[in-house]
């Protein structure tokens, strides 16, 4: 299984499910974003049975990343800009043990 778009509706349905969601707040314009595209979808396809993983558009749902201060990087917990898959899956097994 492959990320999900999400949108605000999405957004709020997801969050008070059981498992955890895994969030990647990207733009088209970003490079950065389209860097690691591959990365995340691989560990949304290799991580599918314990979290779910989407993807905010932060140009068409502004809204949701301002709800999430994802400026600010604070979520329940976040990483900003990792560098590898590796780095993704650190995040997620650490977030996991909290």
């Amino acid at each position: 299984m492959t990320s999900i778009n999400i949108n605000k509706e999405k957004f709020g349905q997801l969050i008070h499910k059981e498992k955890p969601v895994l969030v990647d707040f990207w733009a088209p314009w970003c490079g950065y974003c389209r860097r690691i595209g591959a990365a995340y979808e691989k560990i949304s396809e290799e991580y599918s049975d314990i979290l779910v993983a989407g993807k905010v558009n932060i140009d068409e749902e502004p809204q949701i990343a301002e709800a999430e201060k994802i400026e600010y990087g604070k979520a329940i917990d976040s990483i900003v800009a990792p560098e590898s898959k590796i780095m993704i899956e650190n995040f997620i097994n650490e977030a996991l043990e909290k």
